[in-house]
């Protein structure tokens, strides 16, 4: 808990010095502060490596009629944006199944949220602006329940269970003893 109130006051400390700062530059006429000279030679360097090295070895465009990553992930968002699908989860804790449930949905990220995670700003003339982080759905800043690994699905009668244990997913049962801790 203190390590995500100190990541709150931290984002919040960051955001308020570059938006002041900002300011300040726009209010007493500073034009650009701008990339520093290394960042911009490494830029041009990657970008030299990356220009030899398509040139090199081309992109196959006239050779690419189809693409099965892009079909799999179609039937993938197709197969999963039903929300009455019955799904099954199993859970993981030290290799072990501990849990089964029947699910309506998908398992969805707790990270995952409906308005973007970073702004881009206009911080003194800084080519690009400067990103600062956003706002999150339920009006504060840092990672969401369940941390950087939580998943969250609704079973079949309409419970919500969150958890940052290990799981399977499958849209068909599996043959796994799980022991059944619903009882």
């Amino acid at each position: 808990m203190k390590h995500r109130t100190f990541w709150i006051v931290q984002s919040f400390l960051v955001s308020l010095v570059i938006a002041a700062s900002a300011m300040a530059a726009t209010q007493s006429g500073v034009i650009s502060i701008g990339k520093p000279n290394w960042q911009k030679n490494d830029e041009k360097t990657s970008d030299a490596i990356a220009t030899q090295l398509i040139s090199a070895v081309p992109y196959p465009i006239s050779q690419m009629k189809d693409s099965l990553e892009r079909r799999n992930l179609r039937d993938r968002l197709l197969r999963f944006n039903k929300p009455d699908k019955i799904g099954y989860m199993y859970l993981m804790s030290f290799g072990k199944f501990v849990g089964y449930y029947v699910i309506r949905g998908k398992v969805t990220s707790s990270n995952s949220q409906m308005t973007t995670t970073a702004q881009t700003w206009d911080c003194g003339g800084q080519d690009g602006g400067c990103q600062v982080p956003s706002i999150g759905d339920d009006g504060s800043f840092g990672p969401n329940e369940g941390g950087d690994r939580g998943v969250f699905f609704f079973t079949s009668t309409g419970v919500m269970v969150e958890t940052t244990l290990d799981w399977v997913y499958s849209d068909s049962p599996l043959r796994i003893e799980v022991p059944n801790l619903l009882k």
